[in-house]
């Protein structure tokens, strides 16, 4: 059973970052990301596959964002728009149709919030907290 989920404390999780992820590992299990967050795969299928992804929204950017809309992406195509109105733990998975994938070249996953969280010390800006990502069997 094909199982490609990408946990950020993975020690080979620099090989699948193409962008937006941070470097630090927190708890042991989590990275903060940017506005966007991507990550590569090799699918050795093509059908069957659906993608999931285990993060979290900050109850503190969330007092400052308001509710956000993330938007799930398969090489650069829209999977998805998911409104979340509280903080917490969130899961998403949805199948990929099986034209969006190839088992001849990387497929990047992303996903994008719409407001990111801006600390009001120095400007830095997070988007979410985020576990895993990848693709998983339907």
């Amino acid at each position: 059973m094909l199982n490609l989920m990408v946990d950020m404390g993975s020690p080979d999780v620099s090989t699948h970052i193409v962008s937006g992820i941070g470097g630090d590992l927190h708890d042991g299990s989590w990275r903060w990301t940017g506005r966007s967050a991507s990550l590569r795969l090799l699918a050795t299928q093509t059908s069957g596959l659906k993608y999931c992804a285990d993060f979290s929204l900050w109850d503190t950017a969330m007092l400052q964002t308001g509710p956000v809309t993330l938007t799930f992406l398969v090489n650069g195509k829209i999977l998805d728009r998911v409104r979340y109105t509280t903080p917490g733990a969130k899961h998403f998975e949805k199948p990929v149709p099986a034209g969006w994938l190839s088992a001849a070249a990387d497929t990047v996953l992303s996903a994008e919030i719409d407001k990111v969280y801006v600390a009001p010390l120095d400007g830095a800006q997070f988007g979410f907290i985020l576990s895993r990502m990848g693709f998983l069997p339907e």
